[in-house]
């Protein structure tokens, strides 16, 4: 946060921050007043941008109501806070952001040598991307 209040102060080019909303989990008003405190302790020149998390078959995560994403919202702007709410295109076909890939991936995330892995330890290993 540091390092954002510092490149602003030098920049004078705001800083914005993306934020997924998870329904149940970090979409209430009291986390929109800790994430705008924690902004304000920093200085100014902040922008929020939400994400309402997307529906994904098989997880446990949900999309908060528009009701709590407007909470949130008036949350934020009451404490000084710029916001906007990103638009989602394409949920009623399932091809919003994060849906495709579940719908059409063909290997899973985790695959079984990747859990031996995991379990080796303190090994350091090379990723290659």
């Amino acid at each position: 946060m540091s390092d954002c209040k510092e490149y602003f102060q030098e920049t004078n080019r705001r800083v914005s921050f993306e934020y997924a909303l998870l329904a149940g989990i970090n979409d209430s008003v009291d986390n929109a007043v800790e994430l705008a405190k924690l902004l304000r302790e920093y200085g100014s020149g902040y922008h929020v941008n939400l994400i309402p998390f997307n529906p994904i078959e098989g997880s446990e995560f949900r999309r908060p109501y528009r009701k709590a994403i407007q909470a949130f919202v008036n949350a934020l702007e009451s404490n000084k806070i710029t916001t906007s709410v990103r638009q989602t295109r394409g949920l009623d076909a399932n091809a919003a952001c994060g849906q495709l890939r579940n719908n059409f991936q063909k290997t899973p995330l985790v695959t079984e040598s990747d859990n031996l892995e995991s379990e080796l330890p303190n090994m350091d290993l090379a990723v290659t991307v």
